[in-house]
Parts: C-alpha cells; sequence; structure tokens
C-alpha cells in the first residue's frame, strides 16, 4: 500500500538524523479562569470527529483508541504525560484527507488542535501544548525528539502498525520501552496483524 511505504521512506530510512526542535506555538487565548478544567475526553472526541476530512478505517476512531491504549501502557515506563498523550490519540491523524501519501496531515492536525485549545475545548498548559503540536505535527517525519512525552506519543502511534502489516522493529522506535516492546514481538513470532490482541495482554 502507498501508505506503508510513505511511513517507511520518511520516518524509517535511516538511524541518522536531527530532532526537530521543540518551539513555543504562539495562540490566541480569551480570558479564562485560573483553575484549569479537566478535559471532557468524549465530548472532545466527539468534536474531532464530526470535522474530520476524510472517513478512514485505517487512520480512523479504531486506530485513534489503539494509539491512546498504547500511549498509556508505554507512560506507565516512559512518565509520559497522559492528558498530551491522550490528546495526541485524538488529534494526530484527524485531518487526513487519504490513507495513502498525505505528507502534510500531520501539520493539519496539529493546526486543528491549535484551533481547538484556543477555543478552551481542552485546557492545558502552554508547554503541555507545545509538545502535543510538536508531536502531531512531526509523527511521521521524525523518529525521536529526545522528550519522553512526545517520544511515547510516536511509539504510541509506531505499534500499531501491525494493522497495515508492518512488522516493527526496534531500532525504529523512539522509546527503549517501545523497543522493548517490538523486540518481545519478534522474539513471540506475533503476526503483525495479531498485534492489538497481543498488546492488550502485555
Amino acid at each position: 500500500m502507498e501508505s506503508h511505504n510513505f511511513f517507511c521512506e520518511l520516518c524509517m530510512e535511516s538511524q541518522d538524523f536531527t530532532p526537530c526542535k521543540l518551539q513555543t506555538i504562539k495562540v490566541s487565548l480569551p480570558p479564562k479562569s485560573s483553575i484549569m478544567k479537566e478535559i471532557d475526553f468524549p465530548a472532545l472526541q466527539n468534536h474531532v470527529l464530526s470535522c474530520r476530512l476524510y472517513d478512514s478505517n485505517l487512520h480512523g476512531l479504531s486506530h485513534w483508541k489503539q494509539v491512546e491504549y498504547n500511549g498509556l501502557l508505554l507512560a506507565r515506563e516512559t512518565g509520559a504525560d497522559i492528558a498530551v498523550v491522550r490528546l495526541f490519540a485524538l488529534f494526530h491523524d484527524s485531518k487526513r484527507v487519504n490513507d495513502g501519501h498525505d505528507v502534510v496531515h500531520g501539520a493539519r492536525g496539529a493546526e486543528f488542535a491549535k484551533t481547538c485549545f484556543e477555543e478552551h475545548r481542552f485546557e492545558i498548559t502552554q508547554e503541555q501544548f507545545d509538545k502535543l503540536y510538536h508531536a502531531c505535527k512531526f509523527h511521521t517525519t521524525e523518529r525521536r525528539s529526545g522528550d519522553a512525552t512526545i517520544d511515547t506519543c510516536y511509539d504510541a502511534d509506531r505499534l500499531d502498525l501491525g494493522r497495515v502489516w508492518i512488522t516493527l522493529d526496534p531500532l525504529k522506535m523512539a522509546t527503549d520501552f517501545g523497543a522493548k516492546i517490538a523486540r518481545k514481538s519478534l522474539e513471540a513470532g506475533i503476526n503483525p496483524k495479531d498485534m492489538r490482541e497481543w498488546l492488550a495482554k502485555y
């Protein structure tokens, strides 16, 4: 499939890379309470779903849910910010226009997350938002950022590559724990299509 080759070529082709610099993203926020509200993830999910550009089977809700599960699994060891990981699961593929060569879908997802942040559809700190934006924008083009939360987001997505028949490569994971899981899946001879079921028992 075209989407498989795209991911492999952009994200996985070499072990030498220059991480993208984490930047502070300028946002326009109206006045809000000094007390940060708990994120209403079901409501946010419904909004994100309603704003999709493309109804995808490969990059849609079932994938988002699996990325969230994978991220929470990884965060037990990586210490990643769970709020950012869960938000990444919703936004990272939310603005795809197809299941193939959509080179800027991450950037569109990041900008959509920015819009939702400015509209107070969820409340997090500026530092958390910067990591969310970065992870969404670069999740198919940067192998590792050096930040535990961003790298957990990357691996949460990569651990679901089995749905498109891609076998995990431990050397191409962003976190040590992600690499460990990838190695174990290879040692156990797990069929890529069975990765979700296998991860559920991890």
